[in-house]
């Protein structure tokens, strides 16, 4: 069977997730996964225009909600996991975030948001809990690369994933800046579609 891209990031530490967070990166090429769940998204009002040009260049979740249900759906396709998010609103809207994560380095990866766009991730595992953190965004446009200070955008990401049973997991992503504090946010538990 072949490593996932999870896999090959974590190494050993691999071994150190709970079966239920195992499975939901244990995808390699040609293979797919469905997670669904129950979300909560919210940010200040006042950085709706700038939520609004991130998400028209393909990265967040635009409309803020409580009880938001979430379809995750995961395909594997070569060193690329794909990821396709549809939230489903209380009020009948539906939103969609889709990007790609690659492999860069052990414990790094990078996630593409699209037009150029991308956040360098570093990835952990503490306490049995997946632990991303932002290690600055970038723009590229063929061999020419920009790199771009989390402070000049939203601010630091950080997301963790923590088992809840043995077939559901509790999300909480966040993004702090240094002047405005928590700039957004989604969080909620995950189980198997």
């Amino acid at each position: 069977m072949s490593v996932s891209l999870m896999q090959k990031v974590l190494g050993d530490d691999w071994q150190q997730l709970p079966a239920v967070i195992q499975r939901h990166y244990r995808i390699s090429n040609g293979q797919q996964s469905r997670l669904v769940g129950t979300m909560e998204i919210g940010y200040p009002t006042y950085l709706f225009p700038l939520i609004w040009l991130i998400h028209l260049f393909g990265g967040l979740l635009l409309w803020r909600g409580q009880a938001a249900q979430a379809e995750v759906d995961k395909t594997a396709v070569g060193e690329l996991l794909h990821w396709q998010r549809t939230m489903t609103y209380a009020d009948g809207k539906t939103d969609y975030f889709s990007s790609q994560m690659i492999y860069a380095a052990d414990h790094e990866l990078v996630e593409l948001i699209g037009f150029g766009f991308g956040l360098r991730l570093k990835v952990s595992v503490e306490n049995g809990e997946l632990l991303y953190r932002s290690n600055g965004h970038f723009w590229q446009c063929g061999s020419l690369r920009l790199n771009i200070p989390d402070y000049l955008l939203l601010g630091s990401a950080s997301i963790s994933e923590s088992a809840v049973s043995e077939d559901e997991f509790y999300l909480d992503f966040g993004i702090r800046h240094p002047w405005w504090g928590v700039s957004y946010y989604y969080r909620g538990n995950f189980r198997y579609g």
